[in-house]
C-alpha cells in the first residue's frame, strides 16, 4: 500500500476516534451528571435479583468450563489435521474454546438454571422485574454504551501505560492484536474478525455479565459485584497492558446491563468496540 494512502487511512481513522471521543464526553456527561442521568441512577433498575442458589450456580460454572476445555481440545485436534500454520491453528483453537464455552452455557441454562428459575417462580421466590423503567432501544443503547466508554478507556489506557512504563514493566500488546496486524492470510483475518465481533461478545457477556455479575450483584457489596467479574474478565485476556482498560470496559458493560436489564445492550456495545479496534488495525493505527 502506498505511503500516501496509508497516511490518509491513519488520518481518517484517528479523526474518527477523536469524533467518537468528543461524542463520548457528551454522552458520559448526560448519563452521569444531567438531571435525567442522575434520576436514572437513583431510580429502579429493571434487572431483578436472581434466585439461583450457590450450588446451582457452581454446577453451571463447571458446565461452562468443561465445555470450553472440550471445545478447545476438539478444535486443536481438528486443526492439526488441516494445517500447520500457527495463526490458522490459533484461530481454530480460539473458535473451539469460545464455541465450547457457549455450548456449556447453553447446556447449563437448559438443564440447571432454567429449571431452577421455574421452581423458584412456583414457590414465589423469583422477584418480578421492577416497575417504572422505560423500554430500551437496543440499537441506540448499544452504541450509546460504547461512546460513554470511549473517554473513560482513553484516560485509563494512557494512565495505565504511563504507570507500567514508570515501573519498568512490559507494555507489549496482546498476541492476538499483533497477529491480526501482521497476518496476510484472508482465512485468519476473516476468522479472527468473526470471533472478535460476533462470538466473543456473545460468549463473554453471557458468562461475565448475565452470569457472574448478575449472580453476585445481590450477594456481595455492590462495588464488589462490579469489580470481581471485571477483574476476571481483564485477567483472562492474559496481557498486562490490556488488563486495566478491559477491567474498566467490564465495569461499563455491567453498568449498562444493570441499567437497561437487557444483556443484548452490552453484547452489541462489546461487538462495536471490537469492530472499532479491528478497523483501526486495518487502517494501520497501533492500538
Amino acid at each position: 500500500m502506498p505511503a500516501e494512502s496509508l497516511d490518509l487511512n491513519v488520518l481518517l481513522a484517528l479523526s474518527g476516534q477523536i469524533l467518537m471521543l468528543l461524542c463520548g464526553v457528551g454522552v458520559l456527561w448526560r448519563l452521569m451528571f444531567s438531571a435525567e442521568g442522575r434520576a436514572a441512577q437513583r431510580g429502579p433498575k429493571p434487572l431483578p435479583p436472581w434466585s439461583i442458589n450457590g450450588a446451582e450456580f457452581g454446577m453451571a460454572v463447571l458446565a461452562v468450563v468443561a465445555g470450553g476445555i472440550a471445545g478447545q481440545i476438539a478444535a486443536v485436534l481438528i486443526a492439526a489435521q488441516l494445517t500447520t500454520d500457527e495463526n490458522v491453528m490459533l484461530t481454530i483453537g480460539g473458535a473451539g474454546f469460545q464455541g465450547g464455552l457457549l455450548a456449556g452455557a447453553g447446556i447449563a441454562y437448559i438443564s440447571i438454571l432454567k429449571p431452577a428459575q421455574r421452581n423458584a417462580a412456583r414457590g414465589h421466590d423469583e422477584p418480578p422485574a421492577l416497575p417504572g423503567t422505560k423500554a430500551v432501544n437496543l440499537w441506540i443503547a448499544g452504541p450509546y454504551t460504547l461512546l460513554a466508554a470511549m473517554p473513560v478507556l482513553f484516560v485509563v489506557n494512557l494512565t495505565w501505560v504511563f504507570l507500567l512504563e514508570s515501573l519498568g514493566l512490559s507494555v507489549e500488546k496482546q498476541e492476538l492484536v499483533n497477529i491480526f496486524a501482521e497476518t496476510d492470510s484472508p482465512i485468519v483475518l476473516i476468522g479472527m474478525s468473526f470471533l472478535a465481533v460476533v462470538v466473543a461478545p456473545l460468549v463473554e457477556e453471557v458468562i461475565f455479565r448475565a452470569g457472574l455479575f448478575r449472580f453476585l450483584r445481590t450477594r456481595l457489596p455492590r462495588w464488589a459485584a462490579f469489580v470481581l467479574p471485571a477483574a476476571i474478565f481483564g485477567s483472562l485476556h492474559g496481557n498486562l497492558v490490556a488488563f486495566m482498560p478491559l477491567f474498566m470496559l467490564g465495569i461499563v458493560f455491567a453498568v449498562a446491563y444493570e441499567r437497561t436489564g437487557r444483556i443484548s445492550v452490552p453484547i452489541l456495545a462489546h461487538a462495536l468496540f471490537n469492530l472499532n479496534t479491528i478497523l483501526l488495525l486495518l487502517a494501520g493505527v497501533e492500538v
